[in-house]
């Protein structure tokens, strides 16, 4: 052994072995992959956690994104749940219907005490509702009574049969627009009779009658609108004696038609011999009244309209007889037309009533005359009109001048369907009655000849003095 060699040291072993790959990788590789493995899922869980996050948020900021949109759109719901019943509440009212403006409020759906503008409606609704007046009495309310109306009075006075009476017994439409303007301005308003009335009917079918209330604002008074002869009938349209309408007629409307919006309108051939439409009698010229005035009928009140049959309804050739005048075709076509307008009328809030078939006196019939003139009315002219309970009586004539009806001819028109019957007024002393089984009323005939002689019946309702027109009637016969 060398000297210098320590004894301590180990020998060199030339036949020890490399160590393997394998191990290498193990001992030196293996850790730092693991390491860097555990880094990487730490990186992940991290990234992942951030994202969940993120995700989370974006969530809940959808959500509250979205839940601002639905108060949003329920806020705009609501508000427009508002306006509607806003404007349509004003309606009721404008029909005195303040009850029924204040129901419709409060179906509101959100909390009305966050929308001060229903509040304060309802309030004035119901305050306008403890100020309104009861009405209890039929015989309170005049019913003014028109004939058809003069388009074209100039025309109507020279006629050569009818001139005189024409002036004695009808009223122009530039006067009857000023009545209109003047009864608005003197406070009275359009009702029906069934708003004094009540009806009742038993298990067997029968009908009884009582009084009602009527309820109105201060200030405003009842009133019931009737013409008669709402046929245009044929001596009023015809100069040459063929039946249709010519340039020679009386100066009246020849026709009561709906136009191509729905509206009413009249028909009638000029002296030119044209044939134009427009509002040449009471319905039209009452539409666009109440139009411009909406508070001048009460819950959408019209006029009663009393016809005849023997010429036919509204200007139509409906009569028995027609299909010969004018052919079949043109009569089935009038049955058609005069059918649409009559349901047309009802729609509108108008009543239609009888006024005899042949325009006749019922006073001076006897029973089975009656009998036999309204066996006509309900063959020809109820088919078209729809079942009439109404009888407006013609020529200042009644069945009986007692205050009770009874006896055979009120029988028969009681069989007939009718409960309600306009007589007329004895001068202008307003009297009416409701019985259990019929009512009755009075009409004031406003025409010509009581307008200038008797101006005193109308002073209540308008000034003839300013509606009369002098210049074109010259002197009126008494």
């Amino acid at each position: 052994m060398n000297k210098h060699q320590n004894k301590h040291s180990e020998p060199v072993n030339p036949r020890r072995k490399k160590r393997a790959k394998s191990q290498i990788f193990k001992e030196v590789y293996l850790p730092a992959i693991i390491a860097g493995a555990v880094l990487v899922l730490i990186i992940v869980f991290i990234i992942g956690a951030i994202a969940r996050g993120v995700q989370k948020n974006r969530a809940e900021k959808e959500a509250s994104i979205q839940a601002s949109i639905s108060i949003l759109n329920e806020q705009a719901r609501l508000a427009e749940e508002e306006q509607s019943l806003l404007e349509q509440a004003q309606l009721l009212a404008a029909d005195y219907d303040y009850q029924g403006a204040v129901d419709l409020l409060n179906t509101f759906s959100g909390d009305m005490g966050q929308y001060p503008a229903l509040s304060a409606k309802v309030s004035e609704y119901e305050q306008a509702k403890k100020a309104l007046v009861a009405w209890n009495d039929l015989q309170q309310v005049p019913n003014l009574s028109f004939q058809t109306l003069m388009a074209d009075p100039a025309q109507a006075f020279r006629h050569s049969v009818y001139g005189n009476a024409f002036n004695k017994n009808y009223v122009t439409v530039d006067e009857f627009s000023k009545m209109l303007d003047q009864l608005y301005a003197n406070g009275y308003i359009l009702v029906r009779m069934s708003d004094f009335v009540a009806e009742e009917t038993a298990a067997d079918g029968t009908v009884a009658y009582s009084k009602k209330t009527l309820y109105l604002p201060a200030g405003k008074k009842p009133l019931m609108l009737t013409q008669t002869n709402v046929n245009y009938n044929i001596y009023m349209v015809d100069g040459d004696g063929d039946k249709l309408p010519d340039k020679n007629g009386a100066g009246f409307a020849c026709k009561l038609l709906l136009d191509e919006k729905g509206d009413f309108t009249c028909e009638m051939v000029n002296r030119s011999g044209e044939t134009v439409t427009g509002a040449y009698d009471l319905v039209p010229i009452l539409e666009d009244f109440i139009e411009k005035h909406p508070d001048f009928s009460y819950r959408g009140a019209r006029a009663v309209l009393a016809l005849t049959g023997y010429n036919g309804l509204f200007g139509y050739r409906t009569y028995i007889g027609a299909e010969k005048d004018f052919g079949e075709d043109a009569y089935n076509q009038a049955v058609s037309d005069a059918t649409k307008v009559a349901r047309a009328l009802r729609d509108r809030g108008y009543e239609l009533a009888c006024y005899t078939y042949g325009n006749v006196a019922y006073g001076e019939y006897s029973t089975s005359m009656l009998k036999n003139d309204l066996t006509q009315w309900l063959t020809e002219a109820t088919p078209i009109l729809g079942p009439t309970n109404m009888m407006v009586f013609a020529q200042k004539s009644d069945i009986t001048d007692s205050e009770i009806y009874s006896g055979e001819k009120f029988d028969t028109l009681q069989s007939g369907g009718f409960r309600f019957y306009l007589g007329f007024c004895n001068n202008d002393v307003l009297w009416a009655s409701v019985n259990s089984n019929y009512v009755r009323q009075g009409r004031i005939l406003v025409t010509g000849s009581n307008m200038a002689y008797h101006s005193d019946w109308f002073d209540e309702l308008f000034d003839t003095d300013t509606v009369l027109d002098k210049a074109i009637r010259g002197s009126i016969p008494a």
